[in-house]
């Protein structure tokens, strides 16, 4: 029994990490100021809020966060996400906002 736990945490751990989704990524960074609209930002679900923003397509939205926008830092201050994983932060707040 003990073998097979040892190698199950085995593939486990050399398992590549699966992406993550746009709830997560929200959950885990982008709430913290969206939630609430600190800073000036759209406050999630609040289609008011993102209609200038959506206007702009998501093209204009993946870069406001890749690239940082107002008190916004880059990559929304998580070096460590990928491309993907902020667009599919951004693809969630917008699905909210509709």
């Amino acid at each position: 029994m003990k073998r097979l736990n040892f190698a199950l945490i085995l593939a486990l751990l050399a398992a590549p990490a699966m992406a993550a989704d746009g709830k997560s990524v929200y959950d885990e960074v982008c709430y913290k100021c969206h939630r609430t609209g600190v800073d000036d930002a759209p406050k999630t679900g609040n289609k008011e809020h993102w209609a200038p923003r959506l206007k702009e397509g998501l093209p204009a939205l993946y870069k406001s966060v890749i690239e940082g926008k107002g008190a916004m830092d880059p990559r929304a201050g998580k070096e460590e996400l990928s491309d993907e994983e902020l667009k599919a932060g951004v693809d969630y707040l917008v699905e909210l906002a509709k």
